[in-house]
């Protein structure tokens, strides 16, 4: 499980929307999808942590938030075996890619997953795999001075209706506690952003990075050509993901295209958050005239 970094302050504040279609739907704190994902390039990416140590507390919240922003891609981190089985009968229109840390599987100890969601309606599969951040990234295996096991998953994906493809990265880099875990959040880093180099597409990053954008880390990605979907969309939000920070990102590669908002969901249900992370989402129109 994912240690605890210090106890995390949640914060509910009002739904910022930029455009008139968005502005019309404030009212009730989500945006729907019809409203802006209306040509066939375009499509919503969502980021969450879900936290899974906290199961027993959220696991009807989690798939709750998830169905009613509909997204077509979700990138999850820290999914454990049960969040797995809840979500998969739960949420029948997307299919899984990924793997748990521990094991390299999806047994019942099989640790936490950095899954990837696709809408099955949507995408075909190309191409998949994990790798751990280590230095035996084929293999079960902690990296470096890390307290926990990371990986990286990764999907080619298929448009159905478009027959366009796009690559899908996901990952949970390293927390750094007391000082311990700098050179395993480092070269994890790296090791994520050469992954992302490495295809010859529209790319989407998601992930909890673990590091927030005053970060060396975080410069590096845009140095090397990521952009932060927060800081390019044309109706963007404000905000932190996580207690008082900012760790949790979906970036993507100039090849993608024109990102056309960007929402952290700050939505509670009776009160309850469904995870110590907000969820974020991007809608995104893909491809280059």
């Amino acid at each position: 499980m994912q240690g605890s970094r210090k106890k995390r302050r949640i914060i509910r504040t009002s739904a910022l929307m930029a455009s008139l279609c968005l502005l019309l739907c404030a009212c009730s704190g989500k945006v729907d999808k019809k409203d802006v994902l209306n040509d066939e390039k375009a499509i919503r990416v969502m980021s969450f942590n879900i936290s899974g140590w906290n199961y027993k507390n959220t696991k009807n919240l989690v798939p709750r938030v998830i169905e009613e922003y509909d997204p077509d891609l979700v990138g999850l981190q820290e999914c454990t075996y049960d969040f797995y089985k809840k979500l998969s009968s739960s949420l029948p229109q997307y299919e899984w890619i990924g793997v748990g840390r521990e094991s390299g599987d999806r047994s019942k100890n099989c640790g936490e997953m950095s899954a990837i969601l696709y809408r099955k309606d949507k995408f075909s599969v190309i191409d998949s795999g994990t790798f751990w951040l280590s230095e035996t990234p084929d293999q079960v295996s902690k990296g470096w001075d890390g307290d926990y096991i990371r990986i990286c998953t990764w999907a080619v994906l298929e448009n159905r209706e478009t027959g366009k493809r796009l690559a899908h990265v996901n990952t949970h880099l390293e927390n750094v506690d007391d000082g311990s875990g700098w050179t395993a959040q480092e070269k994890g880093a790296a090791m994520v952003l050469e992954k992302t180099l490495s295809f010859d597409l529209p790319l989407i990053l998601t992930g909890d990075l673990n590091f927030e954008k005053s970060s060396r880390f975080y410069q590096s990605y845009l140095d090397a050509g990521m952009q932060d979907t927060q800081e390019i969309a044309a109706s963007s939000m404000e905000g932190l993901t996580c207690g008082e920070e900012h760790i949790d990102y979906i970036l993507v590669n100039p090849a993608v295209g024109d990102v056309l908002s960007y929402k952290i969901v700050r939505d509670s249900y009776d009160g309850k958050f469904p995870s110590d992370h907000y969820p974020i989402y991007a809608d995104i129109r893909f491809g280059k005239e």
